[in-house]
Formats: C-alpha cells, sequence, structure tokens
C-alpha cells in the first residue's frame, strides 16, 4: 500500500510538472478555461502595421478589478502555490504581459520556474495557514512571472510586485484570495496599462519599470526569495521595490506600509507623499509577526515597502475573503497612490 502511494505521488507530481509547463500556456490553455466556466480575459493582442506594433485599446483600458474577478472566481480554487489553480492564473497573467507588448527577462520567457516542499494546512487563530511537510520529500513545481517596460538607463530598475497565489482548497472550501492578493496583482496590472499608454505615447521612463508577480508567498515568500537568489535582474541595477499586498478593504484612505530594511526611509517618505497627494495616509507600523514579499530584499541594500490597507487582517486567510469584499473605490487608489510613487521615482 505504501509503495503504491508512493507511485501515486511520483505520477501526481510528474504530471504537476509537465502539464502547467508544457500543455495549458497559450491557446489550449484559454480552450481550458472556457470549458471550465472561467471568466473571459477578454483581451485583444497587439495589433499595427509593418514593425509598428501598439498594445489594443481594450488591453490598456482594463481595469483592476476585472483582474480581481478573474483571478478571484472559484474555477482557480484558490490559486494555491504548485496547483493547476496558479496555473491557470500564471496563463492569464502571462495574456496581459502579452497583450501589453511587455518584455521578458529569460529567453523570451516570462516565467521563473522554481520548486516547492509540499505543505500542510492549520488553522491559527481562525486563519488558514501553511506550514511545510516534514514527512513528505516530494517538491512541486512554481513560478513567479516578470516583465518590464525599458527606460531611458536601462542599467536601473524599479520592480512593481505582488503576490498572485493564495491558500486553495482547504477541508473542501475554496478560499478566493479576492483581497488577498488578486487586488494587489490588479493595481500593479492596471498601473502597468497606464505606463504602456504613457510609452505608446512618447513619454519613456527614465530607468526601466518591472513588474513581478511572486507565487508561494503563503508558503514562506518562496518566490521572491527564489528572485533574490536567482536574480533575473541584477540586485545592484535595482533601485526600488514597491509590494502591493490586501489593499483593498477597510477605510478608502487608510493604509499602513511595511519595510524592514533601513535603506527605505526615503522610499517610505516617497509613499506616504503619494498618498498625501491622493487624499489618503499611508503609516509606516512593524508588521511584527507579519510580513509580505518585502521581507525577501532585508539585507540586500534595496529599499523595499509593502502597501496594504489598514484593515489588512480583517476576514484575512477565510473563505469570506472574496469579490464582495473588495471596496473598488479603494481599489481605484491604491492604483493612484502607487501610480504617483512610480511617477517620482521613475520619470
Amino acid at each position: 500500500m505504501k509503495s503504491r502511494r508512493t507511485f501515486l505521488k511520483i505520477a501526481a507530481g510528474m504530471a504537476a510538472f509537465v502539464i502547467p509547463w508544457t500543455v495549458l500556456p497559450g491557446a489550449w490553455g484559454q480552450k481550458l478555461g472556457s470549458l471550465l466556466g472561467i471568466p473571459s480575459s477578454s483581451i485583444e493582442f497587439a495589433s499595427g502595421e509593418g514593425t509598428v506594433w501598439v498594445p489594443s485599446t481594450k488591453a490598456i483600458s482594463r481595469k483592476a478589478i476585472e483582474d480581481v474577478q478573474y483571478l478571484s472566481h472559484a474555477n482557480l480554487e484558490g490559486r494555491r502555490a504548485g496547483t493547476a489553480g496558479e496555473t491557470k492564473a500564471l496563463v492569464y497573467l502571462e495574456e496581459q504581459f502579452k497583450a501589453l507588448l511587455l518584455e521578458s527577462f529569460s529567453a523570451d520567457n516570462y516565467w521563473q520556474l522554481f520548486s516547492i516542499p509540499s505543505m500542510k494546512e492549520k488553522m491559527i487563530d481562525g486563519r488558514a495557514l501553511f506550514r511545510p511537510d516534514e514527512t513528505d520529500t516530494l517538491r512541486v513545481p512554481a513560478a513567479n512571472i516578470l516583465a518590464g517596460i525599458t527606460g531611458n538607463n536601462p542599467e536601473q530598475t524599479l520592480i512593481l510586485s505582488a503576490h498572485f497565489d493564495h491558500l486553495g482548497i482547504y477541508n473542501g472550501e475554496v478560499y478566493p484570495g479576492a483581497n488577498d492578493n488578486a487586488s494587489g496583482v490588479g493595481c500593479i496590472l492596471q498601473v502597468m496599462r497606464q505606463l504602456v499608454k504613457e510609452a505608446q505615447d512618447g513619454f519613456a521612463p527614465k530607468i526601466n519599470i518591472a513588474v513581478a508577480f511572486w507565487s508561494a508567498e503563503e508558503m514562506g515568500f518562496l518566490g521572491s526569495k527564489y528572485f533574490v537568489q536567482n536574480p533575473l535582474i541584477p540586485l545592484s541595477e535595482i533601485i526600488a521595490v514597491i509590494n502591493a499586498d490586501t489593499v483593498a478593504n477597510g477605510a478608502v484612505g487608510e493604509y499602513i506600509l511595511w519595510s524592514a530594511s533601513e535603506s527605505s526611509q526615503t522610499l517610505i517618505e516617497t509613499m506616504k507623499e503619494a498618498g498625501r497627494v491622493n487624499g489618503a495616509v499611508l503609516e509606516h507600523v512593524s508588521g511584527g509577526s507579519h510580513h509580505s514579499d518585502e521581507i525577501s530584499f532585508t539585507g540586500t541594500g534595496i529599499p523595499a515597502v509593502t502597501i496594504l490597507g489598514k484593515e489588512w487582517l480583517v476576514n484575512n486567510h477565510t473563505t469570506e475573503d472574496k469579490i464582495s469584499a473588495v471596496n473598488e473605490e479603494k481599489l481605484e487608489m491604491t492604483c493612484n497612490i502607487i501610480y504617483r510613487a512610480i511617477k517620482s521615482l521613475a520619470y
């Protein structure tokens, strides 16, 4: 019985690796999405004459709330790292990058593959959390996804980031992860769409602007840690990291900032000023035992900060974190704050 179970786990692990990275991407993945009832991404790809190609109006005008609706749909099964649900999210994000003509950092491939250990789910203070399963040595594939806009100085890069994974299915229930962290992903995508439009109109940034969507944040910031250890962008060229996590609940103008890096003070002030301009208050606080992917950049000398809604813990890591809990007005304000900060740092 034990040998049979081991065989099945190995077979499942191989299938998890082969299917997501050889079959799902591209048109086949889109067809699968329609069969499973996943909401349409409504993307039109770039068009043009000769060698001049531009993103479509529909691709540029897509809003953050549409991304949140898509990523938190039940058919993505909570986007747990290393599952088919995460792969569906990756395919969706890849479509957005392609539609915006964003540049890749690795051999014309947006994905950065890595592996993650098996995890056990635990309920702690009413929140579902992951802990490594020390009894299981099977590792499964996961992936970050990165792209960017080239600036006039290609030797400096500002990273905008958010984790796109969530908890998946636990005790038979889907954890949608609308606020945590489809909201952060949606905001970064909406800001990038605006920057792409401006670049198309001739307003290029002074430096590169990269977008990074991290996997396996819920399992201990594994995706961002992997990037820091295996950077697709030289760490010495990264001037700052603005990370968005759980940004769309609570009072519209109330946010907090997390940063454990001593080099982040100027970045923190830039974010606070971007908040003031938009009628919001961003308070720099200690997360205590809580962190997001900004923590992975501690010790690198790279300023890194995470913006969150002040009431981010409400319904966090529960089945109630669904689209109805997302405040669309706050989602838009978050986009405006991040956009303003980018303008100060990269234009």
